[in-house]
């Protein structure tokens, strides 16, 4: 029980750290007049504190991942959104589908390409040394 709730409380933690980051950005973003969104700048510096080892990724895993897993139910609202515009889908409804298909094939292409050159490097890396 004792275990559970020390365990509950590291994660709710971790989601709040993760959250003071994109609340960072928010102020970054709205201070700086900077036309990226405050959650993406705080992803960025989440990255580099991460990246320079000022923050450790145990501090933000286990957040992180309980984040990822509900990650869809984010989306709902969006997509219920969609039943108000039940005219627009029927008219249009067929061009919005092959654009959400383009668009997922070419970002589905350039994530795979991208991941692909990492893995280059790194192996190239990991040869290297």
């Amino acid at each position: 029980m004792r275990s559970k709730l020390l365990l509950s409380v590291t994660i709710l933690l971790q989601i709040v750290l993760i959250s003071c980051f994109a609340m960072i950005g928010n102020v970054v973003s709205t201070g700086l007049q900077l036309p990226l969104p405050g959650n993406i700048i705080g992803l960025i510096l989440l990255y580099l504190a991460l990246k320079s080892r000022l923050l450790k990724v145990s501090y933000v895993e286990q957040g992180g991942r309980l984040l990822l897993l509900v990650m869809p139910l984010f989306f709902v609202p969006a997509l219920s959104g969609i039943m108000d515009y039940t005219v627009f889908m029927r008219q249009s409804g067929l061009q919005v589908l092959v654009i959400l298909i383009i668009s997922s094939l070419l970002t589905l292409t350039g994530s795979a390409f991208l991941v692909d050159r990492l893995a280059r490097r790194k192996e190239e890396v990991d040869i290297h040394e």
